[in-house]
């Protein structure tokens, strides 16, 4: 996928070098709560088109931006709603949306095609792919809208550098297609699909005020408990993502397995648990939040998980725009060392601190939890094969303290 906007190259021991930087970027913004008054929300339509049903629907986006804010240049993330593709609002969004706009974004709720005619009899899989294919049609008017209103009118104030997307179940389902999908590697019956709604850029536009010829490209994903259709789709050049998924989720599954709608099993997809050591295979950035025995978004109502995952989605996307950040005021990174690794036999997870009280979990690829570790103390663990078994792992590292930023790391056993 070409990047119109800017270039990302990984370094170890940082996200990010010699990348285009955003220039509110001070250690703070971004990061925490810079803007505690409400936000102002104004509502546009940016696009519009025909549903399943053949349905004439406007698209609408709630935008939120900072109050009090006189900043230009400033990031959008669009967020999209959950709802198995069959239901679900924009204004279910919201409170993310004033969350993100609280740290200095404009922050979107957006509309985009669901499932409209009949539920009985119950879709099948193509109905299902048609419909994620509108509704990449929707998100990528919806990125346009922004570029050309920066290139126009300039009514938000953005940074075309830095456009984001997002969403929940369904919505981050949307979005991962939205920014994985390339032109000339899809199956022929998905890229009929694509075809039929106006090929890679969609159809989606307001002929009022026409964004076509925008880009619609986008510089990170958040990503939580979505999924791709195929785990293969994401290729190196695609842009840094952060998945958030619970192990146990029966609508979306951690790993491969089928999509649920109104109980059914429908169509097979790749979640985050298969997402995330694909995309290390071939070089993507990205970072996996694994909520052990978690449901589909049930551990949203868990403050400790809550917290850990705003943090961490803060981390990530301010990462993007600003690389490496130093400030007492955002979340501390720690050292953790596990060595040997790869292992035939022990590994010793060491930290840099033993104050800290953390929950351990260590996942295998399937997002089986194979050991768990909560309100633990210590400086080191010791890992035995005997207990893990063989294989490939994923280490996450959730810290009771907001100001210690999480972590995951593979981990080998021969």
């Amino acid at each position: 996928m070409k990047k119109i906007y800017f270039f990302i190259a990984f370094m170890a021991g940082g996200f990010f070098a010699n990348a285009q930087f955003n220039p509110n970027c001070d250690g703070v913004r971004y990061m925490t709560e810079v803007f505690p008054i409400e936000p102002t929300m104004t509502t546009v339509k940016f696009g519009e088109n025909t549903t399943v049903a053949g349905n004439q629907m406007d698209l609408m986006m709630d935008i939120f931006e900072p109050a009090d804010d006189n900043a230009g240049d400033r990031p959008v993330i669009i967020l999209g709603f959950g709802g198995s593709f069959v239901g679900g609002e924009r204004e279910s969004v919201h409170g993310a949306c004033i969350d993100f706009a609280k740290k200095g974004y404009v922050a979107a709720a957006l509309d985009y095609r669901v499932y409209d005619l009949p539920l009985f009899p119950v879709p099948d899989s193509l109905d299902m792919m048609n419909v994620v294919a509108q509704s990449v049609s929707d998100y990528k008017a919806a990125i346009r809208y922004f570029r050309k209103d920066a290139d126009t009118d300039n009514n938000f104030n953005i940074d075309p550098n830095f456009i984001f997307v997002g969403g929940f179940s369904a919505g981050a389902i949307a979005a991962l297609h939205t920014a994985m999908i390339d032109e000339g590697e899809l199956p022929d019956y998905v890229q009929t699909l694509i075809d039929a709604n106006g090929g890679h850029e969609g159809n989606t536009d307001d002929p009022a005020n026409s964004n076509m010829g925008y880009s619609s490209e986008v510089q990170g994903v958040v990503n939580n408990f979505g999924a791709l259709h195929r785990k293969g789709w994401i290729s190196s050049d695609d842009p840094p993502f952060v998945s958030i998924h619970g192990t146990n989720d029966n609508t979306v599954p951690y790993g491969n397995g089928f999509a649920v709608v109104i109980i059914v099993p429908i169509i097979t997809i790749d979640g985050s648990g298969v997402l995330h050591p694909r995309a290390d295979s071939v070089g993507v950035i990205n970072e996996l939040i694994t909520v052990p025995g978690g449901g589909h978004g049930d551990f949203l109502t868990d403050p400790f998980w809550a917290d850990s995952i705003e943090n961490t989605s803060a981390r990530f996307l301010t990462e993007i725009m600003c690389g490496e950040i130093v400030s007492t005021k955002t979340p501390e990174k720690i050292s953790a060392h596990s060595f040997p690794n790869p292992t035939p036999d022990k590994m010793l997870i060491q930290l840099e601190r033993n104050d800290l009280i953390y929950n351990l979990t260590i996942t295998d690829q399937l997002g089986r939890t194979v050991l768990s570790l909560s309100n633990h103390q210590a400086g080191e663990i010791v890992l035995d094969k005997n207990q893990i078994g063989s294989g490939i792992f994923i280490l996450n590292i959730n810290f009771k303290n907001e100001k210690i930023a999480p972590f995951s790391r593979k981990i080998i056993f021969h």
